[in-house]
């Protein structure tokens, strides 16, 4: 078995390893870097390391994903939508989180780049994770604790437009007898102002509004890893951290219809929200020869309460909504490693109870308007167990068996019981020391999450439209069901670059979707998560990253690019078109220079995303052109302690121009609106310390 391979395989095993896992008469060359070890991994794996998450200014961990190639992340409401081939799971530490909890915020969001030790994202399903896998699993690891003492701070000044924006961070983390710890500390305060344009078309009446979008954003976070080194063979583990979060969002609209030089009407929305996110994990590491058994047990919280209120006239109508949102789980986790001959084989299990409460008031004209469905609670009881083969045939060829099985009951108003196997299997073969072909198969399913079981309405109030429905859940929706194939080709160059090519096709049952309605008694766009029907989708992915230093000193050049394509029969009307909101093509292009004498380093990036142009369903079309973002950076190390950076992003000001067509039952256009989003380019100032 490949060495290096080995040891990879034993790191990712090992959430919270403080120190390399040395076996015997195996060793890591000191020069093996995050190349090497996609190419000896057994899974294939991107692996994003922390240098390269801070340089283009990305405030928190929810930006740098939506660059990553092949990772979709929903970008909240609104047309503006991130790209991908599948829904991707994202998780923490080895911990799936939910970005569908709060209605306003994404805990990845809290997370700060300077935070992050590496980034994986794994393009097929694996046994050792989550059957929740549809379209791969991004894992984001956090840095953990190191035997020196050292600390580091950082200061970003930002402006977007004329908003400033402000974030500090500071770590330390050292080593007191056998106790190693890290403390980290983050706060922020940001602020934007963004426009969008909206042209509507209704019965030969035309209306141009002009919306502004003002929010600000405050948070504080503090995170603590403990390692205590019991012996040799045992060590105890504790990860905890506790955010809280202050989120304001105003929004003016004006609207002129055609001919009329005064406003036809004006509406005033006011969002006032605070959150709090608690994370408890405390856990071990035993070690027996060669075998490593962890176990973890955890709790995580998350609680929302928000106000909001909008205001519109001539219509007078007043609308408020208070809404408490309060999601907790409770796990322990267990994982068995054992080396055996040419078997690196893993086994674990999970237990998991989810709890959440959704509660809204609704008040309108000064009238409580709450609903019974307006309170939920909801429960999800989860058990989860896997065991993973990594087995070398010879010293080129590996193949990594597994076999995950999960059952899950729930109870959210309506009750479920759910039990499903989810088998992979991946193949890598080392043509030569510089080439691998990858083969990969895996079951897969995508979970309703309980917010979309719930039957509330988390209401848009009066910005409600085509592009922005009230969101309600399906308590009829099922799990969606995947078999997804990838096949790769890799070649590495000797200056730790890559050219890659690979190919995907997904068959799914089940699709789930969002399908918009417009409710003529209540007069508003609605938006509910229904299962379209059975579908697939394919495509081709293409990575090229290489050094020019044999032309210019210190240059280096990346690319990649994702061509998708995919089909949809809907169960109901027995259409067959593409799946919705896909788009089928994204490419990301940059280059970076170094000048050693001046210790300088500087770069850009372009990253492209395609439009699409779904078919008429339900009585409802939309389609979307293609942007382009460019981001510049540029940093200096002053000495051995400090470095400064300037990041320019967005220079481009992309602007997200979607179109949608509402049709009556005859086939013919009844209304067309058309948003323009605009954006603005954003600059950051920031110095860093290390001592």
């Amino acid at each position: 078995m490949n060495q290096r391979l080995l040891i990879a395989a034993l790191l990712a095993s090992s959430v919270y390893a403080e120190e390399t896992v040395v076996l015997e008469k195996i060793q890591i060359a000191e020069d093996y870097t995050a190349i090497d070890e996609r190419r000896d991994n057994s899974i294939a794996k991107r692996i994003i390391k922390a240098e390269e998450l801070t340089q283009y200014g990305d405030a928190n961990a929810l930006e740098i994903l939506r660059r990553t190639p092949g990772v979709t992340i929903p970008n909240g409401k609104g047309p503006a939508s991130a790209p991908g081939k599948g829904y991707t799971v994202v998780m923490i530490d080895g911990e799936a989180t939910s970005t569908g909890t709060s209605k306003r915020v994404s805990p990845l969001e809290q997370i700060s780049p300077d935070m992050i030790e590496r980034i994986e994202v794994m393009s097929n399903g694996s046994a050792e994770y989550t059957a929740e896998s549809m379209g791969g699993i991004v894992n984001v690891v956090l840095k953990k604790p190191k035997a020196e003492g050292r600390t580091s701070a950082k200061v970003t000044l930002g402006a977007y437009g004329e908003d400033l924006s402000e974030t500090a961070y500071v770590q330390r983390e050292g080593k007191l007898d056998k106790v190693s710890y890290m403390v980290n500390l983050t706060a922020s305060e940001n602020r934007k102002e963004d426009r969008t344009d909206i042209a509507t078309d209704k019965a030969a009446l035309e209306t141009d509004e002009e919306r502004d979008d003002r929010s600000k954003n405050r948070s504080v976070g503090l995170r603590a890893k403990l390692n205590y080194t019991a012996s040799p063979r045992l060590k105890i583990l504790y990860d905890g951290s506790v955010t809280f979060n202050h989120n304001t969002d105003r929004i003016d609209s004006t609207t002129l219809t055609e001919g009329s030089a005064t406003p036809t009407s004006r509406y005033q929305s006011h969002d006032d929200a605070t959150n709090t996110m608690l994370w408890s994990a405390l856990g071990a590491e035993h070690r027996f020869g060669d075998d490593i058994f962890e176990w973890k047990a955890k709790i995580h919280s998350f609680e929302e309460r928000g106000d909001l209120e909008s205001l519109s006239t001539p219509s007078a109508t007043n609308r408020k909504e208070h809404d408490y949102v309060l999601s907790r789980f409770y796990g322990f986790q267990g994982d068995y490693t054992a080396l055996r001959d040419e078997h690196f084989m893993k086994a674990g299990f999970e237990l998991k109870r989810s709890d959440q409460i959704d509660e809204t008031t609704r008040i309108l004209n000064g009238v409580d308007v709450t609903s019974v469905n307006d309170k939920i609670q909801m429960k999800e009881d989860k058990l989860s167990l896997y065991i993973q083969d990594e087995y070398t045939l010879n010293e080129g060829i590996v193949i990594t068996p597994g076999l995950r099985y999960e059952t899950l009951n729930r109870d959210y108003g309506a009750t479920s019981n759910l039990g499903y196997f989810a088998p992979s299997l991946h193949a890598l073969f080392q043509v030569t020391p510089t080439d691998n072909i990858r083969a990969s198969v895996a079951k897969t399913v995508r979970l309703p999450r309980l917010s979309q079981l719930s039957a509330s309405t988390n209401s848009t109030l009066d910005e409600n439209s085509i592009h922005r429905p009230d969101v309600i859940g399906n308590p009829n929706l099922t799990e969606e069901k995947a078999l997804s194939y990838e096949l790769r080709y890799e070649h590495f160059f000797e200056d730790k670059g890559l050219a890659s090519i690979g190919g995907f096709y997904r068959t799914i049952d089940d699709k789930i979707e969002n399908a918009i309605r417009f409710n003529s008694v209540s007069g508003r766009y609605e938006q509910t998560p229904e299962n379209a029907g059975e579908g697939s989708l394919w495509g081709l992915e293409l990575e090229f990253k290489k050094s020019l230093k044999e032309y210019i000193s210190g240059l280096g050049l990346f690319a990649n690019a994702t061509l998708q394509d995919s089909s949809l029969t809907n169960t109901l009307t027995g259409v067959k078109r593409e799946l919705l909101q896909t788009p089928n093509f994204t490419c990301n292009l940059g280059f970076d220079h170094t000048l050693k004498a001046s210790e300088i380093t500087y770069g850009a990036a372009y990253r492209y995303v395609g439009g699409y142009d779904d078919p008429q369903e339900y009585f409802i079309s939309q389609s979307q052109k293609g942007y382009g973002t460019l981001d510049l950076y540029a940093n200096k190390r002053l000495n051995k302690t400090f470095k400064v950076q300037l990041n320019v992003k967005n220079i481009t000001a992309s602007t997200v121009e979607t179109t949608s067509r509402l049709y009556d039952a005859g086939g013919a256009i009844t209304q067309t609106q058309v948003d323009k989003e605009h954006t603005k380019p954003q600059l950051f100032l920031s110095i860093e310390g290390k001592w």
